[in-house]
């Protein structure tokens, strides 16, 4: 999900530039054959200068094309005496490897990077140790000492109290079940004693998870362990925070941050398309959806999340102001007076989501086909 706070990190880094700015987006990934012997380089000359985009600038964004890759895709931003160039770890369904833009910066391609590559911690739960990831851009992080300040120790003991007394051997996070433990006088007070340290565990736990994801800006959160001691630690998560992806348990504790990175790029975009959908499912039995109607809400300031396609075809008529109608007639009803510019609407969602605190969540594959097909292309919840 791209958050208000993506959108505004975004806006100060390189919105602020004054216009007229190179917008610059190009698959440079050494393992698509198409970009052999720097044919990306090519296509970006052929983008840019076909964009009559004044000398100095075309020469610094070309210059910044001229370096060797280091990620699948660079993002270059350029003006008369400023660049700005990413070169990040994913893909974007870009026309023909590249889309250009001169004029006011273009910042669409960019925010789907990050709503389809966010910043997850992942929490690794394990009877043996529990241990925290950060996960970005096809890059991981092990943030050790993490969860320093919580006894772990004793999250190991405990379960090994509950494997003696006859109960599971996953950990004391499996209480309903240690219940059923066979044998012992001291069984009752036994099962009383790894709920209630259970149940302080997993709180000491999602606090500290909480304060290091908001130190760092992490924004989503994957738990891989086993059932049901992740879904118990789940339930003890605070509401205030996004529903965490659950994914099978690795071996052991003891792997490898290059194995944990593998699972979770397997195992993640299928669970990331499932939640896509099933936001489609809550906004069809209480969303709004088309054009003209979740345009006309978003301005009102009724949307609170926007689900928006990659491929947006539509233009609108554009106000000075930065309002937005489909028709030119719509545009003048809604700023008078005001010089319009015809544009597409994807280049105007981001700065229209910033001004009435909408969240977009950008779709694409089978997603951005259903939303095209069910709901004419834009769909939304409403605040009211």
């Amino acid at each position: 999900m791209l958050s208000q706070e993506n959108i505004r990190r975004i806006q100060e880094a390189i919105a602020a530039h004054p216009a007229p700015v190179l917008s610059l987006y190009v698959d440079i990934n050494p393992a698509n054959p198409d970009n052999s012997g720097k044919a990306y380089l090519i296509r970006a000359k052929e983008a840019a200068r076909a964009l009559e985009v004044p000398g100095k600038v075309l020469e610094q964004a070309l210059g910044a094309m001229e370096r060797l890759p280091e990620g699948r895709l660079r993002a270059v931003f350029a003006g008369e005496d400023w660049l700005e160039a990413y070169d990040l770890q994913t893909e974007l369904p870009l026309p023909g490897g590249v889309e250009a833009r001169w004029g006011e910066p273009y910042l669409t391609p960019l925010m789907y990077a990050l709503d389809e590559y966010e910043r997850y911690a992942v929490v690794l739960v394990d009877q043996e140790k529990w241990r925290l990831f950060e996960v970005h851009m096809g890059k991981i992080e092990e943030l050790e000492g993490a969860f320093r300040a919580v006894a772990t120790d004793e999250w190991r003991e405990l379960g090994e109290d509950a494997t003696a007394a006859g109960g599971r051997s996953a950990g004391p996070g499996a209480v309903g079940h240690v219940g059923r433990a066979v044998g012992g006088s001291g069984k009752d007070n036994f099962n009383e004693r790894m709920g209630e340290w259970t149940e302080r565990f997993f709180k000491e736990m999602a606090q500290h998870l909480v304060e290091t994801m908001k130190a760092r800006g992490i924004g989503q959160l994957i738990l891989m362990g086993p059932d049901p001691e992740t879904k118990n630690f789940a339930a003890h998560l605070p509401g205030n925070l996004p529903e965490p992806y659950i994914l099978p348990s690795m071996p052991h504790s003891r792997v490898s941050a290059g194995e944990v990175l593998k699972a979770v790029g397997q195992q993640l975009p299928a669970l990331e398309r499932e939640r896509e959908n099933r936001l489609l499912d809550t906004i069809r039995e209480r969303g709004i959806w088309g054009l003209q109607e979740v345009l006309e809400a978003l301005q009102e300031g009724r949307l609170y999340l926007l689900a928006v396609p990659w491929n947006l075809g539509a233009k609108v008529f554009r106000c000075a102001s930065g309002g937005v109608g489909l028709s030119r007639e719509a545009a003048e009803a809604f700023c008078p007076g005001e010089g319009l510019e015809e544009v597409p609407l994807k280049d105007a969602l981001p700065a229209l989501a910033q001004a009435y605190n909408v969240r977009l969540e950008i779709v694409h594959g089978e997603v951005e086909a259903r939303l095209h097909e069910e709901f004419g292309g834009l769909a939304g919840l409403v605040r009211w």
